[in-house]
């Protein structure tokens, strides 16, 4: 397979899944439609974006070194940490300058962001610390062993959302009996590894693309399959309130289905390939912007040009102002992470590797 090719599909992944990032957070935004809560469907739908960043992360991650665990280090910390740190600077100036800060002190600002809507970062780092280690680990499996972890993990998390969704439905339907030997057979049989945490995800990450190669048509079809069906599970156990799990156990089938899909996607403009990776570049700086772009663009348009009318508008036209809004959101971040990725994180960032090679040598 092309290698580049191969990466402008990681990168339409990545660049999607960002779009959905701010898809989630503007979903409330849209309301209801004929009785039907439609942005918590579509938030709950676009969620998914979650698991498919730290399935990413150890997708790229997990690999051996090819320089010094420092170089490493040091190399992570420039992608991670010096963009959060910009860009709380830039963020905090901005809501100084509007007023809308309420904690005039930069670093108590900074902490809030990294313990509220920044908490990936923080999530994902020690993830980033042992991934050399985890490498090694893995690349001592052959593909046999590798298969057959990623079936067995995808029948655990596949047991967990089934078994939680039936044991709401019979609790609910007050067949305490059956739920209580669901409950039952929940303590024996597990329902998720280590503990149901992102971790499991970002490990996910190396034996899709380990296993991926090894499938057949049928297995890919199967596993594609069984990631629509639990796409749609999860929806409905979201929005009529069964039992789920935070992160929910029916994203791995869904997660390693979409990377599955994204694998056999053959892209041939190079014009396109080229702006798509773009925007995946971006993907930390929107990811880090997202929040504020979305009050922006509520302002503007909710409130601006609507004077907050929306809800007296037909559905198409609410439908259509909803889009509008997530888009200049979306679009809004994009254009300042393409400025300020350019002209100032990046040059800082090879600024400080030429540096360290300097007195490396």
């Amino acid at each position: 397979m092309n290698t580049n090719k191969r990466l402008t599909n990681w990168d339409l992944l990545r660049a999607l899944s960002m779009f959905l990032v701010v898809v989630v957070h503007i979903a409330p935004q849209l309301g209801s439609f004929c009785g039907i809560n439609a942005g918590a469907i579509v938030g709950t739908g676009a969620i998914i974006c979650d698991p498919i960043f730290f399935c990413l992360s150890g997708y790229f991650a997990l690999r051996p070194l090819k320089k010094s665990y420092k170089d490493y280090l040091f190399g992570k910390a420039l992608s991670l940490l010096l963009p959060i740190f910009v860009y709380a600077g830039l963020l905090y100036v901005y809501k100084a300058t509007t007023g809308s800060v309420t904690d005039t002190n930069f670093i108590r600002y900074t902490s809030g962001l990294i313990q509220g809507g920044w908490w990936f970062v923080p999530a994902l780092i020690p993830f980033i610390l042992v991934a050399p280690v985890l490498s090694k680990m893995f690349g001592a499996l052959d593909d046999r062993t590798c298969k057959i972890a990623l079936f067995v993990t995808l029948g655990i998390y596949a047991w967990g959302g089934l078994s939680s969704a039936a044991n709401s439905l019979l609790i609910n339907s007050q067949h305490v009996t059956f739920a209580a030997a669901i409950s039952m057979l929940q303590r024996i049989i597990p329902r998720s590894l280590l503990g149901g945490t992102y971790f499991t995800f970002f490990c996910m990450g190396y034996f899709i693309k380990r296993v991926t190669p090894l499938l057949d048509t049928r297995e890919t079809h199967f596993i594609m399959a069984s990631g629509a069906l639990f796409f749609i599970i999860d929806i409905a156990s979201a929005y009529f309130g069964l039992e789920r799990s935070d992160p929910s156990f029916n994203w791995m089938i869904v997660t390693v289905a979409i990377f599955i899909a994204f694998d056999g996607i053959k892209l041939q403009s190079k014009s396109l390939s080229k702006l798509i990776e773009w925007a995946a570049k971006r993907s930390y700086s929107i990811y880090l912007l997202q929040y504020a772009t979305i009050e922006f663009a509520i302002d503007v348009i909710y409130i601006g040009a609507l004077h907050s009318g929306y809800a007296t508008l037909a559905w198409p036209l609410r439908l259509i102002t909803w889009v509008s809004a997530t888009v200049l959101a979306y679009g809004t971040a994009l254009t300042i992470a393409s400025i300020v990725d350019t002209f100032v994180i990046e040059p800082i960032q090879t600024k400080l590797k030429h540096r360290r090679l300097k007195t490396a040598g």
